[in-house]
């Protein structure tokens, strides 16, 4: 509930929209249907227009989360050779160049995934907002 309330601290401009009963009916509708409240609707909708980047659900959710989970053991793998050095190990330069390019992997795979999914997210945003799908 914390979470909740700094969220809301955060958002603390606010714009208005006027809608007919009709739209705002089915504008409910559509809200619940993908169980979210009007307000994270519109702010999913603004992000995407922004150029912000979406609100990561379904399966893009899925794939960010797996790349982030290998990048956190490339980088726990890296961590642990340094941390050997440090003892004074000494750690072989292609064993640890190996570490470097898998982290550099993960990075770039990650940026591709994130700005593909902004591009998509915003080409859904103009069509709806342009009338050119539902």
């Amino acid at each position: 509930m914390a979470d909740k309330q700094t969220g809301s601290r955060r958002k603390a401009v606010t714009r208005s929209v006027r809608m007919s009963a009709q739209e705002h009916a089915l504008f409910g509708e559509f809200c619940e249907s993908l169980n979210v409240t009007p307000s994270e609707a519109l702010r999913r909708l603004a992000r995407s227009a922004a150029l912000l980047g979406p609100t990561f659900t379904g399966e893009a959710r899925v794939e960010v989360i797996a790349l982030t989970r290998q990048m956190r053991a490339v980088g726990n793998n890296l961590n642990q050779a340094v941390h050997h050095m440090n003892a004074g190990h000494v750690i072989q330069s292609e064993d640890m160049k190996g570490h470097l390019e898998a982290v550099s992997r993960a990075i770039g795979e990650l940026d591709r995934l994130y700005r593909s999914l902004c591009v998509k997210s915003y080409r859904r945003a103009e069509a709806v907002v342009a009338g050119r799908s539902k």
